[in-house]
């Protein structure tokens, strides 16, 4: 199955792309006669918008077109769902970040949490204000143990 996971991901790859979407990860489950296939895409990093209904809807669009063309489970029945990380992913990688700009994040680090508003976004760092303080901080990467968005709800 992992060779269909890899094959269905540089499938998927180069059609997401070129739309502006970022494939996150393709995870494959085969579980007696039930077979489920999901894809888990996001906006390019350029954007800081939220994967909103409608970009779902044409990246779902663009995955199953793609897919049409290919065998899935020896052609098998099978479920796909299309999907985003989410509003609560765990924050891991620059690109992530960059994703968020302009945001204000839950942060643990190895030493102690802190709420950051996220302004700038390096390879290896993050940097921003404490909103409480509105102290500049920069954190490696390395030393960042969590980190996510905080939701707030108007």
């Amino acid at each position: 199955m992992d060779e269909d996971v890899a094959r269905i991901t540089e499938l998927l790859r180069e059609p997401l792309e070129a739309s502006g979407y970022y494939l996150e990860s393709v995870k494959a489950v085969a579980a007696g006669q039930r077979r489920a296939l999901t894809v888990i895409v996001d906006l390019d990093e350029s954007s800081t918008e939220p994967m909103s209904m409608e970009k779902i809807a044409e990246s779902s669009r663009i995955v199953s077109e793609a897919l049409d063309e290919v065998e899935v489970f020896r052609d098998k029945p099978y479920q796909l769902e299309v999907t985003s990380p989410g509003a609560t992913r765990r924050l891991e990688c620059p690109r992530h970040f960059r994703r968020v700009l302009g945001r204000r994040l839950e942060v643990q680090t190895k030493k102690d949490s802190f709420r950051l508003d996220l302004d700038d976004v390096g390879d290896t760092t993050i940097a921003g204000r404490d909103p409480g303080s509105g102290e500049r901080r920069s954190i490696d990467l390395d030393d960042i143990v969590k980190a996510q968005v905080e939701l707030r709800f108007r």
